[in-house]
């Protein structure tokens, strides 16, 4: 080959690779340009925290976890924020209930062995995230 070919594609494959690193540059800003900012502003986080609005937390006092009855009803007991919406789910009913005072009081139904019981505290305020507890109660008939 000629001096000035070999010249030639060495000039041509510096430039074409100046080139494509130059479009992948471009198309990676382009794609983060864009992309939804999912976060919100900080400005909007720091009033949220501002309003000295604390929520309270669920606490729930009776049944303990673990805990075995000879009954096939068990009273829910605890605290909650006022005006918070309480969802019990377990596989044999679903109990929904708006609690309108801080404390709660419940009668609940078991079924025969093991009982599986979620409680979640929506609260009313929208920047507060649902509380949850999880429960395992055992309910075994004296009679067997």
């Amino acid at each position: 080959m000629k001096k000035e070919t070999i010249i030639a594609v060495f000039f041509g494959l510096l430039f074409g690779g100046v080139v494509a690193v130059f479009i992948s540059l471009k198309s990676r800003d382009i794609e983060l340009a864009k992309n939804k900012v999912i976060a919100p502003p900080e400005e909007k986080v720091l009033s949220a925290n501002l309003t000295g609005t604390e929520m309270q937390p669920l606490v729930l006092t009776e049944p303990s976890n673990d805990a075995i009855f000879e009954k096939n009803t068990i009273r829910f007991k605890g605290t909650a924020a006022k005006d918070s919406l309480i969802i019990i789910q377990s596989p044999i009913k679903d109990l929904v209930v708006k609690n309108t005072q801080e404390k709660f009081d419940f009668e609940f139904p078991l079924a025969l062995g093991e009982n599986s019981i979620k409680i979640v505290v929506y609260p009313k305020e929208k920047q507060f995230r649902p509380q949850e507890k999880f429960i395992k109660v055992y309910f075994i008939d004296s009679e067997l």
